[in-house]
């Protein structure tokens, strides 16, 4: 199995319950996330030229706030649509630009990269009680990305952390006196 760069995500407590029930891998540790490069290198080739390459498009970006918005879906998948999307668009085309034999979704170049947290995926993602599960209503919320961080498999079948990699700017709130999102937006 490949591995794979996110940006993880904290979903409210019952949209977590709700993507744990209906996302496949999350039984098998796939946290939250937005992916940005996926499948991604195999795991025994996750080496540290490989995390250099990374850690050096991470820092050509600064950490920043965005927002879980809502319910969205495609016709096999529902998930969090996430805005502003700009920030995670630049930073997938970035880390897409420095390793382009591992196209997102293994997609050609005409895709269009629509950063999300996915929920519910395949048979799950048709069920009308998911989506009108009052779960949905702890939507909007503020968010925060700091990191990108790379999930590989193990030999036992499971996810983990491999690197978590930090964008710069500092600790939340730590911007130049600009407020957090978690601060200034309010649902």
């Amino acid at each position: 199995m490949p591995s794979a760069v996110i940006v993880r995500a904290r979903l409210p407590a019952g949209l977590e319950r709700l993507r744990r029930a209906s996302v496949g891998d999350a039984a098998d540790g796939v946290p939250a996330h937005l992916t940005l490069l996926y499948p991604f290198v195999e795991p025994d080739q996750l080496r540290p030229a490989v995390r250099q390459t990374l850690a050096g498009v991470a820092s050509r970006h600064r950490r920043f706030d965005y927002r879980l918005r809502g319910i969205a879906r495609w016709p096999d998948t529902v998930y969090v649509a996430v805005s502003p999307a700009q920030a995670f668009v630049r930073l997938q085309r970035d880390l897409q630009a420095a390793f382009p034999g591992y196209p997102i979704y293994g997609r050609d170049a005409t895709f269009r990269f629509v950063p999300h947290v996915t929920i519910a995926e395949g048979w799950p993602a048709s069920s009308l009680a998911l989506r009108a599960n009052p779960a949905w209503r702890a939507l909007p919320q503020p968010a925060h990305a700091a990191a990108i961080e790379v999930i590989a498999t193990g030999a036992d079948g499971r996810w983990r952390l491999v690197w978590r990699i930090p964008l710069p700017g500092g600790g939340p709130g730590a911007r130049r006196g600009v407020p957090r999102a978690a601060d200034r937006m309010r649902p």
